[in-house]
């Protein structure tokens, strides 16, 4: 019997029934999102914040952009309707939102919506493996991830994210370091859903990427300081504070499963020391696997985690899969992707498990030695 051909046709038969899978999700999402939340789209787009801080800034200057009062009166101007939470991502975000200011709101919240659209489906054009069919299966199952979708409904810059980790990935494997870095520093609009991936990349042995990012946040780095200036840190100072206390800044973070204090800095230690663990086990092979541990150890440490950052876990799940999964990576990885779907219902503690055991997987099962770029190599069909 030909077995090579005997799984090839089972692999086809998982990614044909892993597509249908993902449209039916696609599907659900669109239902969902058309009787609840499309009716309401101007008035509860996340985007409402940025704009309205943008316009903050064009007015009062980079000292008021966290004042909760200027914000909350840019935000209500846009018309009736509109209700306003706290705006809290780094100026860099205001910077990319500040020339859709230009527009009207009724035009730039559309445009907005097709940014963040395009850059899911770059990032999966990007880092998602395998056949034709496969990467089809991924694609589909991607867009129809509930946290996937509800970030692409809310205006979520986590797409922004995700894209400038694929971008990193991509550019590396070409042998384009500096590149590489540059890409990745766009995750200075939403530091903490990638907060290690820098960190582990330099501890693998890719040291120019890392260079090249660290120049370009630096820079970032500086000429926010100098529009915010020390009235405004200290107002960012205060938003963070305030933030670091509500449920839904927390429901799916370590700090809303273990609470603050001392418990939370040991846990925050070990999440760094095992990412940077996990990028030692692989250095100076692909940035797949380093990348991936990054993400994993970024979501672990942050106190600030959204349901829609979730979306991170999946590119994570992409760069594992390009690095030789064993099968009890693959198997992980099957499951948490239906926990992630099931996020509203199973909460955080699952999810919180399934991040261990991957992290956990990526530190035991690390090459010997490299002798092909673990990318190059042929990836299985998922489960």
């Amino acid at each position: 019997m030909d077995w090579r051909a005997f799984f090839d046709g089972r692999r086809k038969l998982w990614a044909a029934a892993a597509l249908w899978g993902g449209i039916l999700l696609i599907a659900f999402d669109v239902y969902a999102a058309a009787v609840t939340y499309i009716p309401q789209y101007r008035v509860r787009n996340d985007f409402r914040l940025m704009y309205g801080a943008a316009v903050d800034t064009l007015h009062n200057g980079y000292a008021q952009l966290y004042d909760l009062a200027a914000q909350k009166a840019a935000v209500e101007g846009l018309g009736s309707g509109f209700y306003w939470s706290p705006f809290l991502n780094p100026p860099p975000l205001v910077w990319l939102v500040t020339p859709f200011t230009a527009l009207p709101f009724d035009v730039a919240i559309v445009l907005w919506s097709l940014v963040i659209l395009g850059a899911l489906v770059l990032t999966w054009h990007l880092v998602a493996p395998g056949s034709a069919l496969t990467r089809a299966a991924f694609g589909a199952m991607w867009l129809g991830l509930f946290p996937v979708a509800f970030g692409l409904m809310v205006g979520q810059p986590v797409a922004l994210v995700a894209v400038a980790v694929a971008g990193c990935w991509w550019l590396a494997e070409r042998d384009r370091p500096g590149l590489a870095g540059l890409a990745l520093s766009l995750i200075a609009v939403k530091p903490q859903l990638a907060l290690f991936v820098p960190l582990c990349l330099v501890v693998a042995g890719h040291a120019r990427a890392f260079g090249a990012w660290l120049a370009v946040s630096v820079f970032i780095a500086l000429v926010s300081l100098a529009l915010l200036g020390q009235e405004g840190l200290a107002r960012y100072r205060d938003a963070l504070a305030l933030a670091a206390g509500w449920p839904i800044t927390r429901s799916y973070a370590v700090s809303g499963l273990i609470g603050t204090g001392p418990q939370l800095y040991v846990a925050q230690a070990l999440a760094l020391v095992a990412a940077m663990a996990a990028a030692w086990r692989w250095r100076h092979a692909s940035t797949a696997a380093p990348i991936a541990a990054g993400i994993v150890g970024s979501l672990l440490f942050t106190p600030y985690v959204g349901f829609q950052d979730f979306a991170m876990l999946v590119v994570a799940g992409w760069l594992v899969l390009r690095s030789q999964p064993s099968a009890a990576q693959v198997a992980i990885l099957v499951v948490g992707f239906c926990l992630l779907e099931l996020a509203l219902l199973v909460l955080a503690v699952p999810i919180f498990i399934a991040e261990v055991l991957l992290m956990a997987s990526l530190i035991w099962h690390a090459p010997t030695r490299v002798t092909t770029r673990p990318s190059e190599l042929p990836v299985p069909a998922p489960a």
